[in-house]
């Protein structure tokens, strides 16, 4: 079998308060499969949203190692983790974020618009989701 899809290694995340030190994420470890089904259940502020963050390389953890298959998250640049979440990694948020001044159409666009995809394809995949 190949390596894992995603694997956390001593993933350790916490925040600072006015008055408080919170860790939130404590010496991870993790792996999963692909075709693996995983469930990230919680009571609010216990972590999960950091997770998700952290998986993403949208955060940084303080300490250890992220690897999405062979790309390891945590040595990348946030330029390079920012260009790799376009054009690999999807989240389906509990609200809605998309940029209010756009209109639908537009916020279906963008994202193409900033992995160079032709006019041609836009215009076809953007139908294809709006259908």
């Amino acid at each position: 079998m190949g390596s894992p899809l995603l694997r956390l290694e001593g993933v350790t995340k916490s925040f600072d308060d006015a008055d408080s030190h919170r860790v939130v994420l404590d010496d991870l470890a993790l792996e999963v499969d692909s075709g693996e089904l995983v469930l990230i259940m919680g009571r609010s502020g216990s972590g999960k949203s950091t997770l998700l963050n952290v998986i993403s390389g949208i955060d940084l953890p303080a300490k250890g190692a992220v690897y999405v298959g062979d790309s390891n998250l945590t040595e990348m640049s946030e330029t390079a983790r920012a260009k790799y979440r376009l054009s690999n990694i999807g989240f389906v948020f509990q609200f809605f974020n998309l940029i209010p001044t756009l209109t639908v159409e537009e916020n279906l666009v963008l994202p193409l618009e900033l992995l160079g995809v032709d006019k041609k394809t836009k215009r076809d995949k953007t139908a294809q989701y709006l259908e």
